[in-house]
């Protein structure tokens, strides 16, 4: 099979009908969010909560990058991407992400455009919804990154999700070529991070300081329970972190408890089904269902206060999530666990604040760590009572990047350690 990735969305116009589906979620914590979107796939919040989403578009090189602010309204920021019919099926800009220097980078998907199979830079500044969008003629850089995979032993690529990992390195999923494609940050050079083989085919993927976990859509037919999760060291090396998952298309992190999100396309049968999309979070080796019924959803992030927004493909709609409240939502509260929520705001410049909860008296530990793991500053290292705890991190000092900040946390009865990622833009 060419590509097992740009076929699941070619099967797609297997289905009938567009019919709405029942979305079952916890009690009233779900609502539609936007609406109006065409195919879309990735997204990604930034410090002002609005989401940056990336739409394939219908195949006429109209793939667009699209602002969705607080209010639900969606503002085109650069239009005219390209995006072609690939095996039936349009395909164009696949995801987006803030890279350190606050730039925003488009992973554009399989195609015969000068700009297909790399990622694209873009400089957001000064642009405000509502603008004019921009065009190609605003990318300020392009990285092929479909050549490299081709010269290296792929038979095919197509570049789908980014991760920036140790040392600011990008790490880009191909999913054409099955494996991951590092470009350096400070030399710009490309190596084969890890090559899956051709029975795998990656999709999402997350960094979380001393790993990354990736997703696996698997092949034609696309079995129920067919899909896992990877756990890739920092050497490239991979082992199974969760089996029995159905084509996972997604992963982030959960900022409230740290564990591991992941995103189902749909469930298969003579082509994908409506309804059938879901949210799972991993705990202990058991994938709890938090939202199921969507039609088609291909894209997910977390803001930094637990919320979670689902695009769905069919529908080209946005899903809002509301995080489940905890403990630091109500300090009168009696905290009965241990927790670090994320930073906010996030990314920032030039301080943030962080907030964690204490379920007993504590010895209580706040660093700061480099992605070197270095340890660059020390913001508690104190006695502390139960309870809601926060702090500003002022990071003038700082140049802009990943960083860590990691607690321990240690009482009469319980030793708490978690770490969470933030980045620094200037």
């Amino acid at each position: 099979m060419k590509n097992f990735l740009l076929l699941l969305f070619t099967l797609i116009i297997t289905i009938n009908a567009l019919a709405k589906s029942e979305i079952t979620a916890p009690g009233d914590s779900i609502v539609l969010y936007a609406i109006g979107l065409v195919n879309p796939i990735g997204i990604e919040v930034d410090s002002e909560s609005r989401l940056w989403v990336a739409e394939q578009g219908t195949g006429n090189n109209d793939s667009r990058i699209s602002i969705v602010t607080t209010n639900g309204v969606v503002h085109p920021f650069m239009v005219g991407l390209p995006s072609q019919i690939i095996e039936g099926f349009p395909g164009g800009a696949r995801h987006v992400y803030f890279d350190i220097d606050g730039k925003l980078l488009i992973v554009q998907g399989e195609g015969s455009d000068t700009l297909s199979e790399s990622i694209l830079v873009v400089d957001t500044t000064g642009f405000t919804p509502g603008d004019p969008p921009l065009g190609r003629e605003n990318i300020e850089a392009y990285y092929n990154i479909g050549e490299f995979s081709l010269n290296n032993g792929g038979s095919d690529t197509n570049p789908y999700t980014l991760t920036i990992g140790p040392n600011n390195d990008w790490f880009i999923v191909d999913a054409g070529f099955n494996g991951i494609i590092k470009r350096e940050r400070t030399t710009g050079d490309l190596s084969v991070f890890v090559n899956f083989g051709s029975n795998i085919v990656p999709t999402g993927s997350v960094f979380t300081g001393d790993k990354f976990y990736v997703g696996n859509l698997t092949g034609f037919p696309f079995p129920v329970g067919g899909a896992k999760i990877y756990e890739v060291d920092l050497t490239g090396n991979f082992s199974v972190f969760q089996e029995n998952l159905t084509t996972i298309v997604e992963l982030d992190v959960d900022p409230l408890d740290n564990k591991l999100v992941c995103l189902q396309f749909a469930h298969f049968s003579a082509g994908f089904q409506l309804g059938t999309g879901a949210v799972f979070k991993i705990d202990n080796g058991t994938a709890d269902t938090l939202v199921f019924g969507f039609n088609l959803s291909a894209g997910m992030r977390f803001n930094s206060k637990g919320d979670l927004f689902v695009a769905t493909y069919a529908d080209g709609e946005i899903y809002k999530i509301f995080a489940k409240p905890t403990d630091a939502d109500n300090p009168n509260e009696t905290v009965e666990t241990f927790n670090l929520m994320q930073n906010y705001p996030n990314p920032f410049n030039p301080s943030t604040t962080i907030s964690w909860q204490l379920a007993e008296r504590s010895n209580t530990t706040l660093k700061i760590y480099d992605v070197l793991g270095n340890e660059v500053k020390t913001l508690v290292n104190e006695e502390q009572s139960e309870g809601i705890h926060q702090i500003t991190f002022d990071a003038s000092g700082f140049s802009s990047g990943v960083y860590f900040y990691k607690i321990n946390a240690i009482s009469d009865n319980k030793e708490y350690s978690a770490v969470k990622k933030l980045m620094i833009l200037k």
